[in-house]
């Protein structure tokens, strides 16, 4: 397929379509790096053509259908949220990635993360291994998806700790 190459190529840590939008243009932005990300990459399957706009609308209005806005959720978070869905659908659907190939991408995202210095901006790599067993610091790490949480890298631990205290009127 025509262009496929070149959405394969894009780096997100190096801008890719995000950093060729125009920010003057009085078009409103995209809230998050990825948001134009996702965008930019479906808009790079039509081009390549993996997928139609009609194709699109369908899987991504039923995916709107069928995941609503959850309480609490922003606009924008759902709207994002579910055209993640619905790329994730298309890319499957059309054999471009496997849903394992998704996993283990989401894995390595998650693992760049956690090897992330707090504060500073996520480089992914696919060169993690297997993040080490945290010290038992007191905190629940669990997760409701069945997954295990662990700290940052280098187990980073606070310089001093003050106890609550009660301030009575």
């Amino acid at each position: 397929m025509s262009g496929l190459g070149d959405l394969l190529r894009l780096d997100p840590a190096q801008g890719g379509l995000a950093a060729d939008l125009a920010v003057d243009s009085g078009v409103p932005g995209f809230g998050q790096p990825w948001h134009a990300e996702a965008f930019g990459t479906t808009l790079a399957l039509s081009q390549a053509g993996v997928v139609s706009w009609a194709e699109w609308f369908e899987i991504f209005t039923g995916e709107i259908r069928a995941r609503p806005q959850r309480p609490g959720e922003t606009s924008e978070a759902a709207y994002y949220r579910q055209w993640l869905v619905a790329l994730e659908a298309i890319l499957v659907k059309h054999s471009t990635l496997a849903p394992e190939e998704i996993a283990d991408a989401v894995e390595h995202w998650r693992r760049s993360y956690l090897n992330t210095p707090h504060g500073g901006p996520v480089v992914f790599s696919r060169e993690w291994g297997d993040l080490p067993e945290s010290e038992d610091d007191g905190h629940d790490h669990h997760r409701h998806d069945g997954r295990q949480h662990r700290s940052h890298a280098g187990g980073s631990r606070p310089i001093a700790v003050s106890p609550a205290t009660v301030v009575k009127d």
